[in-house]
């Protein structure tokens, strides 16, 4: 979603609804994604644009031991300056691309591992026994 910015000096905050579905096709961590709700609040001082984001979101994501689904609410606040100082966090261009800005907060805010209730006890190996010579250590060291 583009937005000018002049559209944007007239606004003190705006309200979106973004359908990110499309976007994780290719994502193997994400299984599904509702519709990001997003408040902006709009401050513009200078020659920068800054945005106090809120963003709610509900998403399936892939359990990380067993790859089935596990739901997941995220909900986080979040500051970007747009402008042409070291302090800015994008560039202030025009048009703002503010769709795939705003996905790319979302990947980086959600969890890295996550575990499907069935997973907490799921192993995958198989217990090694030890070389017979070295059994009666095994015995002690597990002691």
């Amino acid at each position: 979603m583009k937005y000018l910015i002049h559209d944007l000096k007239e606004k003190t905050s705006i309200d979106l609804v973004i359908d990110y579905s499309k976007m994780i096709i290719d994502n193997l961590e994400v299984i599904s994604i509702e519709p990001a709700k997003i408040h902006a609040e709009i401050f513009f001082k200078y020659d920068e644009l800054t945005l106090n984001l809120h963003v709610d979101v509900n998403m399936e994501l892939a359990c990380s031991k067993t790859l089935k689904p596990v739901p997941y609410e995220m909900s986080f606040d979040e500051v970007i300056i747009f402008g042409n100082t070291m302090d800015a966090d994008f560039p202030l261009e025009d048009p703002l691309e503010l769709e795939d800005i705003i996905f790319g907060y979302i990947l980086s805010e959600k969890p890295y591992t996550i575990y499907h209730p069935d997973a907490i006890n799921a192993s995958f190996e198989k217990e090694k026994s030890p070389h017979p010579a070295f059994a009666d250590l095994d015995k002690i060291v597990k002691k």
